[in-house]
């Protein structure tokens, strides 16, 4: 929100000097305001038109002529990126191999996209979110489909989000839509004299798309931070009228996370806030597998909203070193009533939750009371402060006694 109450007139000028000879709006502009199909079509962010592109693209029959090229190139990436016990086969092994029988469905079961194989046997899963999160378990409620579906059949489950999201299941592999970004754009450099005209040119839309809605780009980046700074009242404003309640809370929060020096932001999104306190940067040592966010950040603390609430948990992410990992939560289990930390599900090397309590609800399309949310999450930091206080301790121990030598597996 605007620091100041802006008179009529004082809000008109903000924007008219926000929209005439703003140069750096002009160069933003034609960044990210090329012409776009997915945009023509006011697809851009709809899960469904993503699903149905990709669905199309993966399908070895489909129309764009180049056989299992596209499937086969993000299927390794994929492969590569998932720990060995969560995968059907190896990379190497789907390099070998001709894919033979491969079927893609959309919405079988819900599920966004299926994709099955009949030499070599597999099936893979892929549950693909935008700008909504999970709802009422749905990747359990997938996982059990598939697996009475398909029997003893290798399987992966994919959890395809925009910055990755960790998925409430254990057995799902997050998967990026940068990741898709990088694969693409190396198949089409590789490729390009064999890919079709007309079929190069909808893959480079598509790869424009998802580079300038759903990537970081230094570039855009210095821009939006240089226009802010120009034009703070007038994008204030704007901001204001129309920004979504949910989202509006979600920044006040990273704000106020951000501000205190107790907490370090990690991360926020339209639907979580995921932070850690400050010393456990110097205490945490750096074998986070997700080192985007910092190789310190593993055992992180979250917010995660919906449209009926926000919820409070503490999560351990996947490291390069295992046993250390585990020697860790073991110790903040040990005593729940110590740390309030316990294993929600299974507990396995990847995604583990260890702790998840309501902090505030309301009805679905209600707008929530910002100053009792706001009040509701100052007092949960605090509990938080003082519940995790003794983490330190207990954990400093483990580290002196373990080694933690680049790329444990």
């Amino acid at each position: 929100m605007a620091e100041e109450e802006l008179s009529s007139e004082e809000a008109l000028r903000a924007l008219e000097r926000f929209v005439v000879e703003n140069d750096d709006l002009l160069a933003l502009e034609e960044r990210i305001g090329r012409f776009n199909i997915f945009d023509a079509l006011g697809v851009a962010r709809a899960e469904i038109r993503h699903s149905n592109f990709l669905a199309w693209l993966l399908d070895p029959a489909e129309s764009h002529g180049q056989g299992a090229l596209f499937l086969k190139a993000i299927l390794m990436d994929l492969l590569a990126q998932t720990p060995p016990e969560l995968r059907p086969f190896s990379p190497v092994q789907l390099d070998g191999a001709e894919l033979r029988g491969v079927d893609i469905r959309r919405e079988w079961k819900k599920l966004d996209i299926l994709i099955t194989c009949e030499e070599p046997k597999f099936v893979i899963a892929i549950e693909n979110k935008i700008d909504s999160g999970e709802h009422g378990k749905q990747l359990s409620r997938y996982e059990e489909a598939v697996n009475q579906g398909f029997g003893d059949r290798p399987k992966q489950f994919v959890y395809l989000t925009i910055d990755g999201d960790e998925p409430s299941e254990e057995k799902w592999v997050p998967y990026t839509y940068g990741d898709i970004h990088r694969v693409l754009t190396r198949v089409r450099n590789t490729h390009s004299q064999a890919i079709g005209d007309d079929v190069l040119v909808f893959q480079d839309h598509y790869l424009r798309l998802i580079g300038s809605r759903f990537m970081d780009d230094p570039k855009i980046d210095e821009l939006c931070q240089r226009i802010y700074g120009n034009h703070r009242q007038a994008i204030e404003l704007i901001v204001e009228r129309i920004k979504s309640p949910i989202a509006e809370l979600v920044t006040e929060m990273a704000e106020l996370i951000r501000k205190d020096e107790r907490w370090r932001l990690i991360n926020y999104t339209s639907k979580n806030v995921i932070f850690m306190p400050a010393q456990w940067l110097d205490l945490l040592p750096p074998i986070a597998a997700r080192s985007k966010f910092g190789e310190h950040a593993w055992v992180v603390l979250r917010f995660d909203f919906s449209n009926k609430g926000c919820h409070f948990g503490v999560s351990v992410w996947p490291t390069t070193n295992r046993e250390l990992r585990r020697a860790v939560i073991k110790e903040l289990i040990s005593d729940p009533d110590k740390f309030g930390c316990r294993v929600h599900g299974k507990l396995t090397d990847q995604w583990t939750r260890l702790h998840k309590s309501v902090v505030a609800r309301w009805n679905e399309g209600d707008e929530p009371d910002f100053e009792k949310v706001i009040a509701k999450v100052q007092k949960r930091l605090d509990e938080a402060e003082r519940r995790l206080a003794g983490v330190p301790e207990a954990l400093q121990p483990i580290f002196e006694q373990q080694a933690t030598p680049a790329g444990s597996p």
